[in-house]
């Protein structure tokens, strides 16, 4: 976390240089507060009136820097959260797809907002305070020594006592910080999933079993909480308890020294607002050097999620097909026990059209996969224009793929269909008319919105969107998983038009339900077979 207190150091320094200048208002006036109950109870009014004038004006001069440090903290903790969770989210994007799919969505969104927000509110907001009340001590105990040395010292070794309460329960703190961070991460995780089935919810009649679940699920994160916030009250009990008796203490011994003669009203009267100056302060510090200690857990988890390893780059990404890709007697498993691909050999070649057919499991999708290298072969090699894929940075740029599940943004149609590239109006319409949106082809509708997952369009329309997008996006290869799944039959006999009305590329479709009597149009049928 220390990268973002650097990029913000301007408004940190800025902040603690006005309340340095506060402090010392705050402090000073102390001692005028004395001097004019002093010269008024001397009956002399002219000095009572400037000192009182005085005070008035280091009152306004405290109010004004304490509000400028209140400014500038808050830019400290603004930019400090806005760039941790820049971080946050391109930690997410820049992971290949394949690792994206190892944590649950709720997790990712856990992280970029709870697991954020409580290190803003933990760490980068308590930074100032720290400091603002470090200076405070600092300057008060200084006071108090010129005050009388007596009193500094009793004060200062009484009220400094609760400091040591937080570093007693330090493991204790972090345990719970950690516990609740991580129920939190599993309350969302399973609120997500929960949410992105609410179809099958509805349809199944299970909306109390899904509550119940919750309920189990949500009791076990407020649990967590409630342990975390219970320790950091009893840490809180004990220094409030020991900080007002301490208190007592000092406020005695300034009365003993009133008695005595040694003080003065107005130096008693000083000496009771230094006390309290200081004593919150402390009570304070015990609190926020508990949260700072109970968060370095969350701040090391962080770092390990943000530090996504970049992948290295072999050879420049291919963008153009020159010839052709194959498959070399490829093996492929995904546990490395049962084989998905056992010795595939294919040659794909330019500007072909290709269907892959065969029974759910045979290892269609997995070649693409293998394809688009989320995964490394286990045997043989894939190679395009007679380069092995182990020696290619990328094939995002050579191919666009088009999955089962119609993706959507919620944005303008305009914007779904150029991925927020130029585009001119003339070209969408023209593509939208190629796969049958005519009705879409105007300003008014590219410039609609489309709702949260595309709810606002039929299953066709959506499909028919994605290919759209992707015949803009104009690479040479366009790989179509299951374009035909989920669609009544006069839509997707619309759909296998589309695909073979397209021309210049080589594409690729992977299809189990493809009519018979179309499949002659394919340069060639791959038939897969599960492998034994």
């Amino acid at each position: 976390m220390k990268k973002y207190q650097e990029s913000n150091r301007r408004y940190f320094v800025g902040a603690l240089v006005s309340i340095l200048i506060g402090t010392i208002f705050t402090v000073v006036l102390q001692f005028f507060k004395g001097d004019v109950l002093d010269y008024a109870a001397a009956g002399e009014a002219q000095k009572t009136i400037y000192y009182a004038v005085l005070l008035a004006g280091f009152i306004i001069c405290e109010c004004l820097f304490y509000f400028l440090y209140d400014r500038l903290s808050a830019k400290f903790v603004v930019g400090c959260t806005k760039e941790l969770k820049h971080d946050v989210f391109a930690s997410i994007i820049k992971r290949s797809y394949v690792a994206y799919k190892e944590h649950p969505q709720g997790e990712y969104i856990a992280k970029y907002t709870n697991e954020a927000d409580t290190i803003k509110e933990r760490l980068f907001r308590m930074l100032p305070i720290f400091w603002e009340i470090l200076f405070k001590i600092i300057f008060v105990s200084v006071a108090l020594f010129f005050l009388d040395w007596r009193i500094a010292i009793i004060t200062i070794a009484l009220l400094t006592t609760p400091l040591y309460i937080p570093k007693l329960i330090e493991k204790r703190l972090q345990n719970a910080q950690a516990a609740y961070i991580g129920a939190v991460e599993e309350n969302l995780a399973k609120i997500n999933d929960w949410l992105s089935g609410f179809e099958i919810i509805k349809n199944y009649s299970i909306e109390q079993k899904i509550m119940g679940r919750f309920k189990t699920v949500n009791d076990n994160t407020m649990e967590k909480l409630l342990k975390d916030t219970q320790l950091g009250n009893v840490s809180g009990l004990i220094t409030t308890l020991i900080s007002y008796c301490s208190y007592f203490v000092v406020l005695v011994c300034a009365a003993w020294f009133v008695l005595k003669g040694d003080f003065s009203a107005g130096d008693f009267f000083v000496a009771i607002g230094m006390i309290d100056q200081l004593s919150y302060p402390l009570i304070s510090l015990a609190g926020i050097t508990r949260q700072l200690i109970a968060i370095k857990p969350a701040c090391a988890a962080m770092k390990e999620f943000l530090n996504v390893p970049e992948t290295a780059k072999r050879a420049s990404n291919v963008k153009n097909l020159s010839c052709d890709i194959r498959f070399k007697d490829v093996s492929f498993s995904y546990d490395g026990q049962r084989s998905v691909l056992n010795g595939f050999d294919l040659t794909i070649c330019k500007g072909k059209r290709y269907l892959l057919k065969g029974p759910s499991g045979c290892g269609k999708t997995t070649a693409i996969n293998l394809l688009l290298k989320y995964y490394d072969v286990a045997d043989g090699c894939i190679e395009i224009d007679g380069t092995t894929l182990d020696q290619i940075g990328s094939t995002y740029s050579l191919m666009t793929v088009v999955r089962q599940e119609a993706t959507l943004f919620h944005d303008t149609l305009r914007n779904n269909l150029t991925m927020y590239q130029e585009v001119s109006d003339s070209k969408l319409f023209e593509v939208l008319q190629s796969v049958g949106l005519d009705r879409y082809a105007n300003t008014q509708a590219l410039d609609g919105i489309i709702t949260e997952s595309g709810s606002n369009f039929s299953g066709g329309e959506k499909k028919r969107i994605c290919l759209a997008r992707a015949l803009l996006r104009d690479t040479d290869v366009l790989i179509l998983d299951e374009p035909l799944a989920n669609l009544d039959t006069a839509t997707a006999e619309r759909i296998e038009d589309l695909l073979l009305s397209i021309k210049n590329k080589t594409i690729l479709v992977v299809s189990h339900q493809f009519t018979d009597e179309k499949l002659c149009y394919f340069d060639q049928v791959v038939d897969f077979v599960v492998a034994k």
